[in-house]
């Protein structure tokens, strides 16, 4: 296999970039652990988990760059253009279902909640959001 030697400012950018991200994770599931009820913590430690993501993305393309394995700068908008038409439909199709399952849910409540199904139907509608999201947001990261 072939290896090459990384220069010493792309190593030592690349070792402090993945341990900012281990520290934000560690940061991400002491929050998780000690205040597992407040939803703004929460959200602090997923945005916790989503920067350290990033870095650890960044640090590999440092290292790609050195190894001259990388030839244009890496955009959303190019691999925006890879995704296909069908994939974004499906997507605002379950974003609208949620919105609107979720409003009878909403009305269905207020009248007492007798009716099982909008739970079901909104249910049915945040599944398929996720896998459409993820599907795009897959080939958006990949």
């Amino acid at each position: 296999m072939y290896s090459m030697t990384i220069p010493p400012e792309v190593r030592q950018r690349f070792y402090a970039l993945r341990a900012s991200a281990a520290a934000l994770i560690v940061f991400a599931v002491v929050a998780f652990l000690l205040r597992p009820n407040e939803f703004w913590v929460e959200s602090l430690g997923f945005l916790a988990i989503l920067v350290s993501v990033w870095l650890v993305r960044r640090s590999n393309e440092y290292v790609r760059r050195a190894r001259g394995q990388v030839s244009v700068k890496w955009s959303p908008t190019e691999r925006a253009k890879q995704i296909g038409p069908l994939s974004w439909a499906l997507t605002g199709a379950s974003l609208v279902a949620c919105g609107i399952f979720y409003v009878v849910m909403y009305l269905d409540a207020l009248h007492g909640g007798k009716e099982g199904w909008p739970a079901y139907a909104f249910g049915g509608a945040a599944v398929a959001l996720a896998l459409t999201t993820g599907t795009i947001a897959a080939k958006l990261f990949r």
